[in-house]
């Protein structure tokens, strides 16, 4: 399962599939990283993910890889929050937005949620522009010389290395026929 997932992965950087696609995963999956998990508006944004055109595997490493670190970030977010949420000029607008049922479920008069949904906002063009730029810097640059190394042909000798590199070329084909 794992392997199938690394596979996928691997695929994906290397396959010929649109740097935006890579980028806009790594993008969602900083602002789901940002986003406490639990409530209605993070179950909603991941639910959307899964309909946009989008790399989902990324998507997940990204969100496994920046969930634990965003506690980090939660003073930050509660400052943001808390500076939103206490705004005079938005108090009628969070008001009718609590009451309106199911609404009160996403947590959004957390400040710390408030606080990650913005900043996820904000910070999803730029972490999506530099998403491209790295998706393009590996394909150019840092793939081929991957490949040639002598570390990587060591490691496709190890045996289950070899079923990896089969099930990589096996999704890449399939990107190929899908794009």
């Amino acid at each position: 399962m794992i392997i199938t997932w690394i596979a996928r992965l691997i695929a994906s950087l290397n396959a010929n599939r649109r740097p935006g696609e890579i980028a806009a995963g790594i993008a969602m999956g900083v602002w789901l990283a940002l986003l406490p998990v639990g409530n209605l508006l993070w179950v909603s944004l991941f639910v959307i993910t899964v309909f946009l055109k989008l790399n989902l595997a990324i998507e997940l490493l990204i969100l496994a890889v920046l969930s634990p670190l965003a506690v980090l970030a939660d003073g930050q977010l509660h400052l943001v929050g808390s500076a939103i949420l206490t705004a005079e000029a938005l108090e009628g607008f969070f008001t009718t937005l609590y009451n309106i049922p199911l609404v009160p479920f996403t947590r959004f008069n957390n400040t710390v949620v408030m606080g990650a949904l913005v900043a996820g906002a904000v910070l999803w063009i730029p972490v999506f522009l530099i998403g491209r730029v790295l998706v393009r810097v590996y394909r150019r640059s840092i793939h081929p010389r991957l490949a040639e190394s002598k570390i990587v042909k060591a490691v496709h000798r190890i045996p289950g290395v070899s079923r990896l590199i089969s099930l990589t070329k096996r999704f890449q084909n399939v990107y190929s026929v899908v794009s």
